[in-house]
């Protein structure tokens, strides 16, 4: 049996506490597609790492329940009362940090068609 080095394995376990308490989940895909929502501009493919790593969103900024869970599963197709439908939301939450940031704007900058 091959005997392993706790002076390694105690710094990687704190390291990956420090990082699940800052809220930064791994277990996340790095790129999804964001589905559409009704319309008829191509999907957004969208990268977690791009705006947690290179512009430095944290999870709370569009995961604003507090939860990290899919937009969808509060935001459904149609208004519900108070709640905005996806589309709306998706707009809503993009296009207010992209204004307010060098994000891209204009629908053809995110809504690429990637079969090209």
């Amino acid at each position: 049996m091959k005997r392993i080095k706790t002076n390694r394995v105690v710094p990687a376990i704190t390291a990956a506490g420090v990082l699940l308490l800052a809220g930064i989940a791994y277990s996340v895909e790095d790129v999804i597609v964001l589905p559409k929502t009704g319309h008829r501009k191509p999907p957004i493919t969208f990268s977690h790492r791009a705006h947690t790593d290179d512009y430095g969103a944290k999870c709370i900024e569009c995961h604003h329940a507090g939860k990290n869970v899919k937009c969808s599963t509060c935001h459904l197709r149609h208004d519900r009362g108070n709640l905005i439908n996806l589309k709306g939301a998706f707009h809503q939450q993009c296009l207010g940090c992209h204004r307010k940031t060098s994000g891209p704007k204009g629908c053809g900058r995110c809504h690429q068609d990637r079969k090209r």
